[in-house]
């Protein structure tokens, strides 16, 4: 007998990708394979990759390789299930002088209908610094960082990296002259060298 099909998978599927959401929405993480066996209780490892595999062939998941709590729901997975969408904190970035960023892999917190659709681009910063309480960006606050952007345009406010690390600023364009400029006066404004990249810009605020 064949298993029931809904929007494209199985029931044991759609199963498996309610777990990982709920596990986001409820503990702040993906779950571990582990945890996602003993969920759907089967006795190994690889009838879970198998289940991981098909939702990731059609496009419902991704998974980062090396990572413990390396899942993802992508848009197309938050449709199916008709639920809120959840991004991730990637790290902590400067708004001040350069810092490394932190990677991390974990606390997803819930984003807003305007942005899910861009939830496969985009990554959560928390602010360290005072250098961008001028556009309203305060120490502790959490951005919302849109990835794979194809222009920078005059005013937006990004993040970089350099040699040193990361930071956030206002991306400045005059008559071709580029530069980083703070949002406090006790800053400088950074100049556009060859080391430096533009990762991304800043398209929203997170209230916690």
């Amino acid at each position: 007998m064949t298993a029931r099909r809904t929007e494209g998978l199985t029931e044991r599927q759609k199963q498996t990708l309610m777990l990982i959401y709920n596990n986001i929405k409820y503990s702040g993480y993906p779950p571990t394979l582990s945890q996602l066996r003993e969920k759907l209780d089967v006795s190994s490892n690889q009838a879970v990759l198998d289940l991981l595999k098909i939702l990731e062939g059609k496009k419902y998941i991704r998974k980062e390789e090396g990572a413990a709590r390396g899942l993802q729901l992508t848009q197309k997975g938050y449709e199916e299930l008709n639920v809120s969408t959840y991004a991730p904190m990637v790290g902590v970035t400067a708004a001040g002088p350069f810092i490394d960023t932190l990677e991390q892999h974990g606390e997803w917190l819930e984003i807003s209908q305007d942005l899910s659709k861009l939830s496969d681009k985009i990554a959560l910063f928390k602010v360290k610094g005072d250098s961008m309480i001028g556009a309203g960006l305060n120490d502790g606050d959490i951005v919302v960082v849109q990835y794979h952007v194809n222009e920078f345009k005059n005013g937006d406010i990004v993040l970089a990296r350099s040699d040193e690390g990361t930071t956030i600023k206002r991306f400045v364009n005059v008559n071709g002259k580029i530069h980083l400029a703070p949002e406090n006066p006790k800053y400088q404004r950074i100049p556009f060298t060859p080391d430096l990249r533009l990762i991304g810009k800043v398209v929203s605020k997170i209230e916690v």
